[in-house]
């Protein structure tokens, strides 16, 4: 019985063993050498503490590694799908989402009956047997070698700590910063990275809570809308990424937009700017009064989505990013204002994770559930955010060569351009097939009255000029354009013509992204009180946007210089 028990100890740790094997040999993340040496020996570490325990407490051993086998296979599956294990991202979308779609999530883990009943096996040995007490030469060797493993673990709590001080990015954090580096390398082992999730997770739920606590009250003091025999349904996508220049629509040399190019009705804005490069700073400043140039993480006003719900409209917000993180929680505290919330990614941007047309059924499901009522829904898009080839299927692998052969595209390399152009074209033909879906939704109801505003975050640069700028977070033209299209549906235009024509006369404006907070309201019938003036797309009148008026053409005197 007790050879027995071993070999099925042994077997529980191999199954334990096995997220550490994927992510070394897969390695998605393209993590360097000496992450990967903290990820290898804290996932080692954590199998030999647990190999010590048996030999001072046998039964106790196998109850706590057949509990941790059973959360491998699940690591098991995330990391198969996703390419790293699970994070507080995951566990937030189970909280943040109704009962069913929780439901749904764990039912599509194809871990496997037999592995599961081979476990269940073992867990009722551990509870049946009875081990004779270890000789007293074994059990002193046992106890200075977990000793020895408890003080690599304290080891790794100072490694955390150490880090985290390092990596603080603001002045004005508010919600913590994203691990990076042996930090985000220790959350990725099993089974001790397990505590650190748990950690953060719980961190980021506090942090964010208190801050919807602190927001919940606001009203901006909008009288409902009077009642009217046609329904409104307003839908506002906010992109991520995408610059408007690469779009076919404004002129770019590939037919990156052939969908939106042929739905009729569709103007699109090539001269909108930002001032912001991160999403946790340029969201806000799309959806809320937060002027511009505010660094701040959290605005003092609510957002567009509660002018929309005290003018009675029934809001929802549909997210393809993650709930939490230093990037995702000052946009999940907007999100938080809306009737109904609704995540579809388990896993935050620096995975694959689902495609943005997951969106296109969520929002089917709530415009089924809110029918013959007015609604305002926010769809927040993963769009081109980086890696590219993560964010459309293979059908839209139009522009080739996308990849390198045997490894991942490297941003910050010029040498990946070609691949690096492709695979980001590629994303942007798949956001026009989104996008054209959205509004094919939206036109079946030809009796609503309904329009769809698109705007990204910010743009991208992909080596463009002499700096040779890649990725986002610097200021240049590339990475502060933004795409952003807009369509009514002909019931809305019969009512709106005025708005709809001031919208068409606006393609070819210079516009900053701080003006859609009154182009929405004003697109919405709604009266914001102490709204800025002249900063509606769809008013009589249109300020000249200063704050990004020194973006377009930059660069020329930079490099002449």
């Amino acid at each position: 019985m007790r050879g027995r028990n071993m070999a099925s100890f042994a077997g529980l740790l191999l199954i334990q063993a096995i997220p550490l094997i994927q992510l070394l040999v897969v390695n998605h993340r393209g993590l360097p050498p000496s992450e990967l040496l903290v990820l290898a020996g804290a996932s080692v570490l954590g199998l030999l503490v647990q190999a010590f325990l048996f030999l001072l407490c046998p039964r106790i051993s196998l109850v706590l590694a057949a509990s941790l086998s059973l959360l491998a296979l699940l690591e098991i599956w995330f990391i198969r799908e996703f390419g790293w294990p699970l994070d507080g991202n995951a566990l937030s979308l189970v909280i943040e989402t109704n009962i069913a779609e929780a439901r749904d999530l764990l039912w599509s883990l194809s871990l496997g009956w037999p592995v599961c009943a081979v476990l269940v096996v073992a867990l009722l040995c551990a509870m049946a047997w009875r081990p004779p007490v270890a000789q007293g030469q074994l059990r002193s060797a046992a106890i200075r070698l977990l000793i020895l493993a408890s003080m690599g673990l304290l080891g790794l709590v100072y490694l955390d700590w150490f880090e985290t001080g390092a990596e603080a990015q603001d002045s004005n954090p508010i919600f913590s910063s994203d691990p990076q580096g042996s930090r985000q390398a220790l959350r990725g082992s099993f089974p001790v990275g397990v505590l650190w999730v748990l950690s953060d997770f719980a961190n980021a739920r506090r942090e964010l809570d208190r801050a919807i606590k602190a927001s919940k009250d606001y009203r901006f003091g909008v009288s409902p809308l009077p009642a009217q025999s046609k329904r409104r349904v307003y839908v506002y996508v906010v992109g991520e990424t995408t610059r408007g220049d690469h779009l076919g629509l404004n002129g770019y040399w590939r037919d990156t937009t052939p969908k939106l190019a042929a739905r009729e009705g569709v103007v699109s804005f090539h001269r909108m700017y930002t001032m912001s490069t991160f999403t946790r700073l340029s969201v806000p400043v799309l959806l809320s009064r937060k002027p511009p140039g505010d660094d701040m993480a959290i605005f003092s006003e609510a957002s567009i989505v509660t002018a929309f719900k005290e003018a009675g409209f029934d809001t929802t917000w549909i997210s393809l990013q993650a709930p939490i993180g230093y990037y995702e929680s000052p946009v999940s505290l907007l999100a938080a204002e809306a009737d109904r919330k609704v995540f579809l990614n388990p896993v935050d941007y620096r995975n694959s994770g689902r495609y943005d047309d997951a969106a296109v059924l969520a929002l089917s499901a709530a415009l089924r559930d809110g029918k013959g009522r007015d609604q305002f829904i926010v769809i927040h898009l993963l769009g081109s955010h980086f890696q590219y080839v993560d964010r459309y299927p293979e059908g839209f692998g139009k522009f080739l060569p996308d990849r390198p052969v045997g490894r991942s595209a490297r941003l910050f390399s010029e040498d990946d351009k070609p691949y690096l152009l492709n695979a980001y074209d590629n994303t942007v033909l798949f956001q026009d097939s989104v996008l054209d879906e959205i509004i094919g939704i939206l036109a079946v109801d030809q009796d609503a009255e309904s329009w769809m505003m698109y705007s990204s975050d910010h743009g991208e640069a992909i080596f463009d000029d002499c700096r040779k700028f890649s990725g986002h977070g610097m200021a240049s033209s590339a990475t502060q354009n933004v795409a952003a299209v807009f369509w009514a549906s002909p019931a809305y235009i019969a009512s709106h013509a005025a708005k709809v024509t001031a919208m068409r006369q606006r393609a070819d404006a210079l516009i900053s992204t701080s003006m859609m907070f009154e182009t929405l309201s004003d697109l919405g019938g709604l009266h914001v009180p102490g709204g800025r003036p002249n900063n509606s797309l769809a008013g009589p009148v249109l300020r000249h946007p200063d704050e990004v008026a020194g973006i377009e053409g930059a660069e020329g005197g930079v490099c002449r210089s």
